[in-house]
């Protein structure tokens, strides 16, 4: 374990912009985009706002809050910003990993470069060594199924950018993860089963956690030798295959193999929205003619089978829900979680009518691919099939520059304004021509902000 997590803290330690390869940064300034929409979009929502404000007002700094406005101290920051980029459920993910690299990188990118006036290129290179770490831990760790990575690994990608900034040799940075891996929580996926918006936060606490480690470890506090294999494979895990910390590191940039996400709900039920909006193209029947949805997939994505859910995280993650809506609507973004939309007796009606089953074959099919195959039976006894073996957004599958740009512009006008929120997309294109974040972060907030 000890060679391993040394090289992956050299790699992270020694990583310049310079070193780089220019399709991986090219990469960055995607994800990076991707993630300030999220994190915009979900800074709307009522209670991110106001957590927002509290962290604002009672704890005054100089961190800009996106979407926001007010200013508060980094480790307030980081716990906000990753809370706002997963409430929507529309930040980018790593399959691999088996969760979300980048709210756990940018996050902590963003709160120590802006205080500190470090350029683009510092941004972007802390935030690639967070990924990568992060990433690479959660390839190798296999969780228990009632834990939400959220709370897990990203607490390594959150320290080994703390360690960055600090310009931690390899020693310190090793020291520094082994500390972190004792931040993790405790995240039941319950929680997202339920509803519970408590799980919004998991995020943004280990990222905060993160953060606290690197601190910590310079005022001479030590982790526990072997920590990542005790916490992520013994305690939250079933196993930690050391292996993919290593494995083509420095070769083969995990950030190149994560996906956009472009519906506003759990990855797991993707394949299954792709099936449906496939048929939704035909139009050749009405919903009342439907008897019965069967939907097929893979394991994880067939316990999210709630018909019912009361908020709008729970209907995130319940397959039922999320077909009836976009089969009722055409579409899977924000505005299919809505109170109104979600109360609606027919989208109820039809997702009572949606059977979610495992197909073992699909099963075996992930993490490189995640299927559903949706048959819709009518009740004239003919039926509607349709089969996707892995999601939009892919990377064997990608969405177009032009798709995601309209993401940026759907969850980043309605807050900034169409004008800014176009500055603001072409210079995130162009962070590292910046040598202060500064005006790109003025571009980010409310005019009146």
């Amino acid at each position: 374990m000890k060679k391993e997590l040394d090289r992956l803290a050299k790699f992270a330690s020694n990583l310049t912009y310079d070193s780089l390869p220019a399709e991986v940064i090219a990469r960055a300034h995607w994800v990076i985009r991707d993630t300030v929409a999220a994190i915009i979009g979900g800074m709307q929502e009522p209670e991110v706002t106001a957590l927002a404000t509290f962290a604002a007002q009672k704890h005054p700094g100089s961190v800009t809050l996106l979407g926001h406005g007010g200013k508060t101290e980094a480790g307030w920051a980081t716990l906000v910003h990753g809370t706002a980029g997963t409430t929507l459920e529309m930040d980018e993910g790593h399959a691999f990993a088996r969760g979300h690299a980048a709210i756990h990188a940018l996050p902590p990118a963003l709160a120590l470069a802006e205080p500190h006036n470090r350029s683009g290129k510092e941004l972007i290179t802390a935030f690639i060594a967070g990924y990568e770490v992060a990433a690479r831990a959660g390839m190798a760790s296999r969780l228990r199924p009632v834990v939400h990575p959220f709370g897990a690994w990203g607490v390594l990608g959150a320290a080994a950018i703390t360690a960055w900034f600090k310009d931690m040799d390899i020693a310190d940075m090793a020291g520094v993860l082994e500390l972190a891996a004792s931040y993790a929580i405790a995240p039941s996926f319950a929680t997202a089963y339920q509803g519970a918006n408590v799980r919004n936060t998991f995020a943004g606490v280990v990222n905060r956690g993160g953060l606290l480690a690197a601190d910590l470890y310079e005022l001479g506090f030590r982790g526990e030798d072997g920590a990542l294999q005790s916490v992520f494979g013994e305690i939250l895990g079933q196993s930690f295959d050391t292996l993919p910390l290593v494995d083509g590191l420095g070769e083969r940039y995990e950030i190149m193999r994560g996906y956009f996400k472009p519906y506003s709900s759990c990855r797991y039920t993707h394949a299954a929205v792709d099936a449906v909006m496939a048929l939704n193209t035909k139009q050749d029947f009405n919903l009342k003619d439907i008897e019965v949805i069967e939907v097929a997939t893979y394991d994880i994505a067939a316990n999210l089978n709630d018909p019912s859910p009361q908020t709008p995280l729970a209907g995130r993650f319940s397959m039922p829900y999320v077909v009836a809506a976009s089969l009722a609507t055409g579409g899977a973004g924000p505005e299919i979680f809505t109170p109104d939309l979600m109360h609606d007796p027919s989208i109820r009606g039809l997702a009572a009518r949606v059977q979610v089953t495992e197909d073992p074959a699909f099963t075996e099919m992930t993490p490189s691919q995640r299927p559903a195959r949706i048959t819709i039976k009518l009740k004239d006894g003919n039926h509607r099939q349709h089969t996707v073996l892995g999601s939009k957004g892919d990377p064997d599958q990608p969405m177009t520059e032009l798709e995601l740009e309209a993401k940026f512009m759907q969850l980043v006008s309605a807050v900034i304004g169409s004008s800014q929120a176009r500055q603001a997309w072409d210079q995130l294109g162009h962070l590292d021509d910046q040598s202060s974040l500064c005006h790109v972060l003025a571009l980010l907030v409310p005019k009146d902000g």
